[in-house]
């Protein structure tokens, strides 16, 4: 962890991470409370402070929403609060954002939320702008950790300013990005909590109340045109050609700049809403052609163009929708330089090192997207598998409606059985859905235990209200595994208050509650058996700690016998393809266990037809006993 994090000295450079510059934004900001929901690229802020600050209040909540809530209820009590969420969990939080940005707040409230231009960590290439046109709310967006760090603090000013809350918007490029940022003085706030009784502000009982909130919505966001309109810089140079860039495309555009000696009219959009009318309007007047640099939509190029069609003489607009940069994917320097080159109408030759890309691509090893090794979640898959063919059921024509997290692994190789995922707890809505429609039984759904207390509770309670015959699955690995391993409220070894699955399922009334240990085959497969022929919603719960975060100690070595194990090309379907499991590797033409991956869960040795792999009492492996 960086020690700079919490060091009160003020002008000091560091080397920060884009997350890392936001949790000391806080720190400087005084801010009283950061809560959230684990999702990339928001994480590590909550994990940071939690590791590093006593003053904040930092934890996780069971969901965006919740967590939204949660931080309104603090700013209402006068104090300054973040909450932090991947674009997705945006989503899920809108409903209280949308109502909470109408009636305004009282201490500062930001939104810091992570979208994931190109996909680099699944779901959908969100475009979280258009929230803050939806709500009627002010949105920043940094493009550099030295101003994630200076918007962070200047958003709770803002907030304050206008009386409502502001969005932070950043990228998984950006949030992970390093370079040098400058600290600044660290804030002690000195506030108490406090609450008035004021239900034209804090209600939405009566039209005219939620007309008036809307009015006053409007009112802040012309009130951030004012005091906002600092962070967007136009340098005027006289050029015919004029570029507007926003977040990490103004630091790509001033790099190729920088390296080629040009220097064009540009200006800097730090505010996607309310976005810089007058300084696009100056750049359109003194401009021929004009190139506008964003990621994802095309939001600030199409105010541009309805202001440059306001012209007698129109500059023409180069971009997403002329079709000069795809609304696909996320932008790098050599995109900007390409799309440059064809705005001026000469070719920029690349940076040195700006095919660095390419060189990286030449480079990656290919492997299969699946469960480390010894993850429950692999015997709980195989298990499944093998209790429908051993009901005579075809496991290729059984729908098993996926979820958010490891469990979705379940889609891949060499398992397939997996066929949906949408949204966190969407798999039994689907899963009754498909069963309304008249698909064929059983229809099963699958998720994981901080799926479950997320988004889980209510379609089960749905399910069980409209008389359903679903069986569901909860792979509880006791940890958010996919993000980080962050706790939640099931997790064992966390919070005091820890609330079993199965107390919540007995409690929605379900038809029965089963929880099995997947490590032991037989009895999982005993369990699906009785689970996929059952009547009524029936839940089974297959519980065995994340190996990535609790590696098993149990000191049994597993072997294969070379005398007994016909090889890879001898074996009609190795172990190797059938379990996927990373620790069972190829040796020639021999197979073989690498020990160092190993945790000895023991289902290739269910699995294997020789009976070649064993489990060896006598060899005990070292890493996991401390020799």
């Amino acid at each position: 962890m960086n020690p700079f994090i919490t060091i009160d000295s003020q002008g000091t450079d560091v080397l920060f991470s884009g997350n890392e510059a936001i949790a000391r934004g806080c720190i400087e900001a005084g801010v009283s409370l950061v809560t959230g929901y684990p999702g990339t690229p928001t994480t590590p802020v909550i994990e940071i402070l939690n590791e590093v600050e006593a003053r904040i209040q930092a934890r996780w909540a069971i969901n965006e929403k919740v967590a939204f809530d949660i931080a309104t209820g603090n700013s209402w009590a006068g104090l300054r609060s973040l909450v932090t969420m991947k674009m997705s969990g945006l989503n899920v939080a809108s409903d209280s954002i949308l109502s909470v940005a109408a009636s305004g707040t009282v201490g500062g409230l930001v939104i810091y939320v992570g979208d994931d231009p190109n996909v680099y960590y699944g779901m959908v290439e969100q475009d979280s702008r258009y929230y803050a046109l939806l709500s009627s709310a002010p949105m920043l967006v940094p493009a550099n950790p030295q101003e994630l760090l200076d918007y962070t603090k200047y958003a709770f000013e803002l907030s304050e300013e206008i009386g409502g809350p502001v969005f932070l918007r950043s990228t998984t490029v950006l949030s992970n990005t390093y370079s040098k940022v400058k600290l600044g003085e660290i804030r002690r706030m000195r506030q108490k909590a406090h609450f008035g009784f004021n239900i034209d502000k804090y209600t939405k009982a009566g039209s005219v109340r939620c007309r008036k909130q809307h009015k006053e919505a409007l009112d802040r966001i012309q009130k951030t045109t004012a005091a906002a309109g600092h962070l967007n810089i136009l340098v005027e140079k006289g050029t015919s050609v004029g570029v507007i860039a926003s977040s990490l495309a103004w630091d790509y555009l001033m790099e190729i700049l920088d390296k080629h000696d040009l220097d064009l009219t540009r200006l800097k959009v730090s505010t996607a809403h309310p976005v810089p009318s007058d300084k696009i309007s100056s750049l359109l007047k003194s401009s021929e052609r004009v190139l506008v640099l964003e990621e994802l939509e095309p939001i600030i190029e199409s105010r541009v163009r309805v202001q440059a069609s306001q012209f007698k003489t129109p500059p023409r607009v180069f971009g997403k929708e002329d079709g000069l940069i795809s609304r696909v994917g996320d932008l790098s320097p050599d995109l900007v330089r390409g799309a440059l080159s064809e705005v001026l109408g000469e070719k920029i030759e690349p940076c040195p090192g700006l095919d660095i890309g390419e060189k990286a691509e030449s480079l990656k090893v290919q492997r299969l997207l699946t469960f480390c090794s010894g993850c429950p979640h692999r015997n709980s898959y195989y298990a499944m598998i093998k209790a429908m063919k051993e009901l005579g059921m075809d496991p290729s024509r059984i729908v098993v409606t996926g979820d958010i997290g490891c469990t979705i692994l379940g889609i891949n190789e060499p398992f397939s059985i997996c066929w949906t995922e949408v949204s966190m707890g969407n798999s039994i809505g689907l899963a009754e859905g498909f069963m309304d429609a008249g698909m064929e039984k059983p229809v099963v759904a699958t998720l994981g235990d901080g799926t479950f207390y997320h988004s889980g509770v209510s379609p089960i309670l749905n399910a069980v209200a409209t008389g359903q015959d679903m069986p569901v699955v909860v792979l509880d690995n006791n940890w958010a595994a996919m993000t980080g391993y962050q706790s939640n409220i099931g997790t064992v070894g966390g919070e005091e208050t820890r609330i079993p699955i199965e107390k919540i399922s007995r409690g929605l009334g379900v038809n029965s509650v089963k929880v099995v240990n997947p490590y032991r085959l037989k009895k999982t497969v005993r369990a699906y058996r009785k689970l996929l022929t059952g009547s009524g919603v029936n839940v089974l719960i297959l519980r065995g700690p994340c190996v990535a975060r609790q590696p098993r100690t149990w000191d049994l070595a597993v072997q294969v016998n070379k005398k007994k194990c016909p090889g890879f090309e001898g074996c009609e379907r190795t172990c190797i393809e059938a379990l996927a499991c990373p620790a069972i590797i190829r040796d020639g033409d021999d197979v073989r266990i690498n020990q160092e991956d190993c945790q000895s869960c023991g289902l290739c040795v269910n699995y294997c037809p020789s009976d070649a792999i064993r489990s060896n009492p006598l060899k005990i492996r070292r890493k996991q006993v401390g020799i």
